[in-house]
């Protein structure tokens, strides 16, 4: 996603990093790194005729977004319960399933 190297504070639950500082760190060190940072902006599942779309879209046609917290996407399969298809394929979650926790280690 676009924000895999955010954390949250453990203390007021805040996040420690702005959600594009990964991105903007990354192009801001390319050269040095021998690299090019790819960068896009955050795209949110708005139903099944639109699919996902760009944050900003979404918000500016006052569009309801699916959610599902990486924590809530773990409790429900652990639980065995369903997952929604637009968040994950049937197969990872089949696979994720087998694997149980060692999966997220």
């Amino acid at each position: 996603g676009r924000d895999m190297a955010g954390t949250k504070s453990t203390i007021t639950g805040d996040d420690f990093y702005g959600a594009y500082d990964a991105q903007e760190t990354g192009k801001k060190f390319s050269s040095e790194l021998g690299m090019t940072v790819t960068d896009y902006e955050n795209m949110v599942y708005v139903g099944p005729e639109e699919g996902y779309v760009e944050e900003s879209i979404a918000k500016g046609q006052g569009k309801k977004v699916a959610k599902l917290s990486g924590t809530e996407f773990r409790r429900l399969l652990r639980a065995g319960e369903d997952i929604p298809e637009w968040f994950a394929f049937k197969s990872v979650v089949d696979i994720l399933r087998k694997a149980g926790d060692r999966a997220f280690c």
